[in-house]
This record gives structure tokens, C-alpha cells and sequence, in this order.
């Protein structure tokens, strides 16, 4: 037979191996996942009722002679924006709208928490929860056993959020060492924040916060250490477009999500950010996360900033919404 022939015969197989492979592009039942959903009590984020600006317009300036009272009220009490939402006042008000949006727009969540809050989210979701559980306060670090006997259970697929960074504690920290292991040894996706926190909580709020302990260059240890991990860098590491495009550029394995850039963030600063990284030639390794934390209602307000990106075709669109978290978790299509 001409090599010719040959070659069109091939062709032709793996053609019709592709049209015939059953499931091949099955439909996939969620229309967005979101990896970066919390789990949280009503008071997670300040007295139940504190508002956030979707988006701010602005950081304001901080006359550090004044008390920081004065601070907190233009960040989330009376901030001076456009448009506010205010969190929920109950537990039960926070679980509930968070759940009601995920069925309203079909998602699927990894949601980070305390196990037991995460369970509750997880019992009322009809399955739209994947249960993670977050790291934080290194003084309360869940044993390495314990976090087995949660794996075991079906009741932890992810470590996330890992909020060290507010605690000073970089990813290549000797402390975290042995939950990277861990996660690798199980094959557990991992989410670390990497990136801003509220502005000027340093002050009010956690002490230990550094911009520095976010550097996404301090995961390429981690990632040295760990070939096997599954790992993405929440909130893109804001800022920091160089060192975080330089880090996807070396490193394959790693994604990053939108985290509250999508709906907290100045729309031209996120959009610019966000473009930066797909004109990098980055759109398949980035995830969406909302981020919502006790804000239910910051759902539907990142879905849709993803959805009007001027600079996002349709394809890539879906990528972010869904698909890259797909491939990453390696669930459905």
C-alpha cells in the first residue's frame, strides 16, 4: 500500500474511533465550577451584616493618626461605592443563599472551611459540594491523621483555602511541608492563597500579613519538592503579574483562579490583570473562584464579569468557567 493510502486509512480510523467513542463529549452537568467557594459562619469575615463593594472604585488612603474604627467604616460598614452588598445576618441565611446560587446558575463548588461547617454545606447541597479543608493559624494545623480519616471518610477532596500567607507563613515554609506531601502522596488539588487581603488588615485584623509571604515565586520550591501536585495559586497572585506568569511559564502543572479580583476588584484593574495572563498565552490554567466568602449575592456578579470581558472569546469564556477546573480536578468533560 502507498504511503499515501496509508496515511489516509489512518486518518480515517482514528476519525471514526472519535465520532463512535461513547461519552466522547458528553454534556457536562455542571455550567461553572467555582474553586474558591467558602464555607463559613455568618461572623467569618467581621460582625454579621458587613458590607463589600462589588466593585471598589478606589483604596482609600488611611490617616494612620486616626483610629483604625474610621478605616473599617469606609471599607465595610459605610463604604462609598456604587453598589454594596450586605452579607447575611444568620449561619443558616449564609449556607442557604450560598447553595441557592449554586443550583440558580447549575455549579459545582469546592468549598473551603472548618470540616464540620463544610459538612453542613455539603448535607443541604444535592451534591453541588466538593468538601476541602482549610489551614490557617499554624497553632491549629489539623493533624496529618486526622485529615486521613477525613479522606477516608469522602470528606476532604482538596486542601483549601491555605490562608498562611495572613499568618506571615510563605508557601515554601518548612510547616506546610508535610500537607504538600500529604496532598501529593493522595493526589489532593491544593489551593494556597497567594495574593492581596483586605486592605490594611495587617492593622486591624491579622498582624502577620505580608505582602512578601505571597510572592508566587516561593511556590517554585514547593513544586520542585512535589511534581506530582496539583496546585493553583488563588487571586493570581495580584499584584504580581511578573512572577506569576513567569511561575506558569516554568511550571505547567499550575493554575491559578480569579479569586475575589472578579467581583472586589476595580473592573479595568481585574480586566487588565486577567488579559495579561491570556495574552500570555495562559487562558487554559485559569480557574474561576468566586470568592463569595458571606456574600452570596458576589456569585453571580463574578460569573458575569467573566461572562462581559470584552477581550474573552466565547471559547475561552467556557475554559474559565468551567472547563480548566474540569481538567484540573479531572471530573467531567
Amino acid at each position: 500500500m502507498r504511503a499515501g493510502a496509508i496515511f489516509a486509512a489512518v486518518i480515517a480510523l482514528v476519525a471514526l474511533a472519535s465520532s463512535a467513542a461513547p461519552g466522547a463529549r458528553a454534556k457536562a452537568r455542571f455550567a461553572v465550577i467555582d474553586m474558591h467557594f467558602h464555607a463559613e459562619h455568618a461572623d467569618a469575615e467581621g460582625p454579621p451584616g458587613g458590607k463589600v463593594c462589588v466593585p471598589y472604585t478606589s483604596w482609600a488612603p488611611r490617616d494612620p493618626g486616626q483610629p483604625i474604627d474610621r478605616y473599617l467604616d469606609w471599607f465595610t460598614v459605610h463604604p462609598t461605592c456604587p453598589l454594596a452588598l450586605t452579607a447575611p445576618a444568620t449561619d443558616q441565611a449564609v449556607r442557604d443563599q450560598g447553595l441557592a446560587m449554586l443550583a440558580r446558575y447549575n455549579m459545582l463548588a469546592l468549598a473551603g472551611g472548618d470540616p464540620a461547617i463544610v459538612r453542613d454545606f455539603a448535607d443541604h447541597a444535592q451534591g453541588r459540594i466538593l468538601p476541602a479543608v482549610a489551614l490557617g493559624d499554624p497553632q491549629a494545623f489539623p493533624s496529618i491523621a486526622s485529615l486521613r480519616k477525613l479522606h477516608a471518610e469522602g470528606r476532604l477532596q482538596a486542601l483549601s483555602e491555605i490562608t498562611t500567607q495572613y499568618y506571615g507563613i510563605a508557601p515554601d515554609d518548612p510547616r506546610l511541608e508535610p500537607y504538600f506531601a500529604f496532598a501529593e502522596e493522595l493526589d489532593i488539588p491544593v489551593g494556597i492563597h497567594v495574593g492581596p487581603g483586605p486592605p490594611g488588615t495587617a492593622y486591624f485584623a491579622t498582624p502577620g500579613y505580608t505582602v512578601a509571604a505571597g510572592d508566587p515565586l516561593r511556590l517554585e520550591p514547593v513544586l520542585k519538592r512535589h511534581p506530582r501536585l496539583r496546585i493553583y495559586a488563588m487571586h493570581a497572585g495580584w499584584p504580581l503579574g511578573d512572577a506569576m506568569i513567569a511561575m506558569l511559564y516554568a511550571h505547567p502543572q499550575l493554575y491559578v483562579d480569579t479569586g475575589i479580583l472578579d467581583y472586589a476588584y476595580p473592573t479595568k484593574d481585574f480586566y487588565a490583570y486577567l488579559k495579561r495572563l491570556v495574552d500570555a498565552g495562559l487562558t487554559e490554567r485559569i480557574l474561576f473562584g468566586s470568592d463569595q466568602m458571606v456574600w452570596p449575592n458576589a456569585i453571580p456578579i463574578a460569573i458575569r464579569r467573566i461572562e462581559q470581558a470584552p477581550f474573552l472569546t466565547p471559547v475561552q469564556k467556557r475554559l474559565i468557567l468551567h472547563d480548566n477546573a474540569a481538567r484540573f480536578l479531572r471530573i467531567e468533560g
